[in-house]
């Protein structure tokens, strides 16, 4: 490949790795000493299926979360780019309360 034609390509590889990466944070408590439940989450088709889905939250902590991170982060964007968009995943993070004790 000429030299000239590498540059462009690179920099093209590089805006398309760092356009896709985001974070969502919902901060509902504050949540420092929460326990942190790391979830992979699969998409297909650029996110697009499977559409809207509804998480509960309980699934993973049972007395409540105190917030919820959901990021597209370097490794998400570049398995998304590796698969030209077909494949992607989010990883989320929930921070659980702890348990209430019944009294």
């Amino acid at each position: 490949m000429k030299q000239w034609m590498r540059r462009p390509i690179l920099l093209a590889l590089l805006a398309m790795l760092s356009a896709g990466c985001h974070t969502v944070r919902f901060e509902l408590s504050d949540p420092t000493g929460a326990q942190v439940v790391r979830k992979q989450n699969h998409f297909w088709f650029f996110g697009l299926a499977p559409g809207n889905r509804e998480v509960d939250v309980r699934q993973y902590c049972p007395a409540g979360a105190a917030a919820i991170r959901e990021q597209t982060g370097f490794v998400d964007g570049l398995i998304s780019l590796l698969t030209i968009g077909i494949f992607e995943t989010r990883t989320a993070w929930y921070y659980c309360l702890p348990s209430r004790a019944h009294g």
